[in-house]
């Protein structure tokens, strides 16, 4: 019963030491913080255009793909197109290891966060600049699973290397899915932090 009862008597003093506390740390903080949140954004953002311009090459190679089996030999053209591909799957994974770059630096911007109007606002803008790059990404998936069938649909038994690089392609966008989501999760605890 006198734990209870001591339990009641600090429920008064802890919201005010906390209070306290929070305008203590609010004073020490880093004052880069929200500084740095705007960087990370314009990262996020810089990443999205990186994946529209990868997008209009993917798209571009479901035309390719087609032009190719028009012709009577099309073997150049599939070396070609195997070439790009294989650059569009390097150029995914590049995409992907920025992002995972960004999710470790709003994970330790998160660990640094403090619940003001300023840096919650900051880490909102990542999670819209991430939103817009998740819409972004649903296209470019759409248009590479495009190429993919174009390219299983038209493709000779032989062509086995473009039928691999174009479902290597779709497999690159699907695992960047998971670099999104690991983003905007840690960006996710940072805006809540910043409440």
């Amino acid at each position: 019963m006198a734990l209870g009862a001591q339990r009641l008597r600090g429920r008064g003093a802890v919201p005010g030491a906390l209070q306290a506390r929070g305008r203590q740390e609010r004073e020490e903080s880093d004052p880069e913080m929200v500084p740095v949140l705007r960087a990370i954004a314009g990262q996020v953002a810089q990443q999205d255009l990186n994946l529209k311009r990868l997008g209009l090459y993917v798209a571009a190679q479901k035309g390719n793909v087609r032009f190719a089996f028009a012709q009577k030999n099309p073997d150049p053209s599939l070396k070609v197109i195997l070439s790009n591909l294989m650059t569009l799957a390097r150029g995914t994974g590049q995409i992907r290891n920025n992002l995972d770059y960004l999710a470790v630096r709003c994970r330790l911007a998160s660990s640094q966060a403090l619940s003001d109007p300023k840096m919650e606002k900051a880490s909102l803008i990542i999670l819209a600049e991430i939103r817009q790059l998740q819409l972004e990404l649903n296209f470019v998936y759409l248009d590479s699973v495009a190429v993919q069938k174009a390219g299983w649909m038209l493709s000779r038994p032989k062509d086995k290397y473009l039928r691999s690089s174009v479902w290597m392609l779709v497999e690159s966008m699907r695992r960047m899915q998971n670099s999104v989501y690991s983003v905007y999760d840690a960006a996710r605890d940072l805006a809540l932090r910043c409440r």
